[in-house]
């Protein structure tokens, strides 16, 4: 066989006979495609009925558009019939009647432009066997009837399926002729744009995701990835109602996706800007600071987020446990203080409070803000460490290395923090207590050297709230005891080792 000296595009007729297998349409997608065909065809009113005959039921979809002018168009598979016109503004996909390939189909139709009539019966065995269909003049009133065998699925499917496709369909729709209930697919937005053919509606919950279904393309509500933009105390993200957008196209068959095109890829730009554009009306806004730059970039000048961080409290051991809320508080002259393990937080915390340093005047961290003038501008304390005097030498606790000293009283302990700013600062203050691991990673009780201050005055109970928080951690082991048992053996152990330190073993 030779080779062919040239090759060209070209839909094979057995596609069609192989059309029941290419497309596996639920009825609520069926009910979809013949809604968007009234619609372009000028619909403003769709009648669904069911009608019995003997043990069958039907649906029949009745609409009052222009009409079919050409049936030759039903059963060419690509072949849409539009005019240029519908064409170049929506795309159709030519799937048409296909969609209900492999059923008993009986349509009647009644041209507006030429005044014909016409009505045809396809056998659910002529889909794949390729039988033609006979057309035959019919008396019917301007528009297009379908009907279709209903199968024992689809009766029960019938109510949810017919309302859900008119829920957010251009066109009003009757049930057995009840109306069906109608909804603006942007209702409950915080505020809508319009612009290029489409309508933009913004919400600030934090129901979606990037890949929720957030389109309505004239009734047929489709997934594509949508932007969401993030500030700390609100979650923007956007639905699209489509109302004359000639470049945005369904893929076909499914036409459950957006295609991806320059066309989508500017929508999804529209989107950020709009949403930037909104915060802007807010006044103020808790972006951070690589979103605030793009708002810039595409020409949206917002003033720099607000002051506000959440408020430093001492990490705990465990993540379960109670402990007090981290807060968003306004910064002013407030210190940043990051992250040191539970034991050296617990007890620097202790420390400061016990002294009076800094209080109300410690937050977190937010890399998210760097890069705001104020963020820059607050100091931060850059490291901590205890020191230790016992017996005339010196140790360090940093949390990268261990005093290695037993448990019990010490000459002398101070909490030493280092101020990161302009001019680096050191500050010393007077410790009551330290909690010191061979294993930085650890923080149980039993690895646990309990360091005190000689003469610094404190009470059991006070130690035991340091060691829940410094040191109890719920196993996460299915075998293991409930947390509520493994806190009170826990505190049980805590009090004895506390009262035996403190008050001695005849105490304890």
């Amino acid at each position: 066989m030779s080779l062919p000296s040239v090759i060209s595009s070209h839909v094979d007729p057995g596609a069609v006979t192989k059309v029941t297998r290419l497309l596996n349409n639920s009825l609520g997608d069926v009910l979809s495609e013949l809604l968007q065909n009234a619609r372009r065809a000028g619909a403003k009113i769709v009648d669904l009925e069911l009608q019995i005959d003997g043990s069958d039921m039907w649906l029949s979809v009745t609409d009052d558009g222009a009409g079919i002018a050409d049936p030759s168009v039903l059963l060419a598979l690509g072949r849409s019939g539009w005019d240029d016109s519908v064409a170049l503004r929506e795309d159709p996909a030519g799937m048409g009647l296909f969609s209900l390939a492999g059923r008993d189909v009986a349509m009647r139709s009644s041209c507006r432009e030429t005044g014909e009539a016409w009505e045809v019966d396809i056998n659910s065995q002529a889909w794949e066997a390729g039988t033609p269909a006979t057309i035959t003049p019919a008396p019917f009133a301007c528009g297009t009837q379908l009907r279709f065998r209903l199968d024992e699925r689809w009766r029960e499917d019938i109510d949810q399926a017919a309302h859900y496709a008119a829920l957010y369909c251009p066109l009003s729709v009757r049930l057995n002729g009840t109306p069906l209930p109608r909804r603006d697919w942007l209702d409950g937005a915080e505020a809508i744009f319009e612009e290029d053919g489409v309508r933009i509606g913004l919400f600030y919950d934090y129901r979606a995701t990037r890949m929720s279904p957030c389109m309505n393309f004239h009734g047929v509500i489709v997934t594509s990835s949508m932007p969401v933009v993030a500030e700390k105390d609100r979650n923007w993200w956007a639905r699209i109602d489509i109302v004359d957008a000639p470049q945005l196209h369904l893929v076909p068959p499914a036409r459950k996706e957006l295609v991806e095109n320059a066309a989508l890829e500017a929508l999804r730009v529209a989107v950020r800007r709009a949403i930037y554009r909104h915060i802007r009306t807010l006044g103020c806004h808790r972006l951070p600071f690589e979103r605030w730059s793009e708002a810039r970039d595409l020409g949206i000048t917002l003033p720099e987020a607000d002051r506000v961080l959440m408020s430093w409290t001492p990490q705990r051991a465990d993540w379960n446990s109670l402990s007090s809320a981290r807060s968003p508080v306004r910064v002013d002259d407030h210190l940043l203080l990051g992250s040191f393990g539970p034991a050296l937080e617990q007890c620097a915390a202790l420390a400061m409070k016990k002294v009076g340093a800094f209080q109300g005047r410690l937050a977190c961290p937010d890399k998210d803000m760097e890069g705001y003038s104020w963020y820059d501008g607050l100091r931060c304390i850059s490291s901590l460490h205890f020191t230790i005097e016992r017996e005339g030498e010196t140790f360090r606790i940093d949390g990268s290395q261990s005093s290695e000293l037993d448990s019990g009283p010490v000459d002398r302990l101070s909490l030493v923090l280092t101020i990161s700013g302009v001019v680096e600062e050191k500050v010393a203050l007077p410790a009551p207590v330290v909690i010191d691991y061979d294993d930085v990673q650890c923080c149980s009780l039993d690895d646990a050297r309990i360091l005190l201050a000689s003469g610094d005055p404190m009470t059991p109970a006070q130690l035991v709230d340091l060691l829940e928080g410094a040191c109890f951690s719920s196993s996460g082991d299915r075998d293991a005891e409930s947390w509520d048992s493994q806190h009170d053996r826990f505190l049980l152990d805590a009090r004895g080792m506390a009262t035996r330190l403190l008050l001695g073993d005849d105490a304890a």
